[in-house]
């Protein structure tokens, strides 16, 4: 076995793959988001509510469409931070070791 040392993540590389990968998990909470909101529009207005109907069907669209989108940002910033923070620990630990064939 051949052991390889990982002395440092390009920030901006691993922000792009973070924001895919929030992004597509938001996507997922987004759908989920949207089904709870559009089974309780169904559901209708509890006494008492004064919520109207028609936001059950927005707030579902909104949850698709922006949920993506905030955690693509907030998974990128969080993969870049990360990354930052990673290559100034690796340079007084010596990175992460890997063993490769």
């Amino acid at each position: 076995m051949n052991r390889k040392k990982i002395k440092r993540f390009d920030p901006v590389s691993v922000m792009k793959i973070a924001a895919i990968c929030y992004g597509v998990l938001g996507l997922v909470e987004g759908i989920f988001i949207a089904v709870i909101f559009s089974t309780a529009g169904l559901a209708g207005n509890a006494e008492g509510s004064n919520i109207p109907r028609f936001l059950a069907p927005v707030f579902s669209v909104f949850a698709i469409f922006i949920f993506p989108i905030l955690f693509a940002i907030l998974g990128a910033i969080g993969g870049a931070l990360g990354a930052v923070i990673y290559n100034v620990s690796a340079r007084f630990v010596g990175g992460v070791e890997v063993e490769v064939e």
